[in-house]
């Protein structure tokens, strides 16, 4: 077995809050570019007055969008930063429950409008994560994936 990785060192870390109406994801985007953290740790909690998040068709290699035109509470976001295209590009998944109790969740995609939201983001030092578009899945995942075989 050969692992490459190296360990992660914590660097800044940044609590905020999303303004009402804002987009989820944008804002979060934004935040990590404002304050160039190019690799790092998200969670989140809150609420949303609407809801866009995805799931990904392995067969047909593309994400089935869902939109959910209703409140409800953000139960967990969590997620990481790193590149891609030179860029930090934020990853998300999101846990979301309805009036009732009901859950429902996937890929934070844009178009999530913020109610109220509380961030954690954690910075972290060391080899920054790189996205690569992967020819099998179609998905911009981590290049060189370890293998423990």
């Amino acid at each position: 077995m050969q692992v490459q990785e190296k360990p992660y060192l914590t660097g800044r870390t940044f609590l905020f809050s999303i303004f009402k109406g804002e987009d989820l994801l944008q804002a979060i985007q934004q935040f990590s570019h404002h304050h160039q953290v190019r690799c790092g740790l998200i969670n989140a909690i809150g609420a949303v007055e609407r809801a866009t998040f995805g799931i990904y068709d392995q067969k047909a290699k593309k994400y089935i969008k869902h939109n959910v035109e209703k409140e409800m509470e953000i139960l967990s976001l969590c997620g990481n930063i790193s590149l891609f295209d030179d860029k930090p590009m934020v990853h998300a998944h999101v846990l979301l429950s309805d009036s009732e109790g009901k859950a429902l969740g996937g890929h934070l995609m844009a178009g999530t409008r913020v109610f109220s939201c509380e961030v954690f983001m954690q910075e972290l030092t060391g080899d920054i994560k790189v996205r690569k578009q992967d020819k099998v899945t179609q998905l911009p995942i981590w290049a060189n994936p370890i293998c423990l075989k």
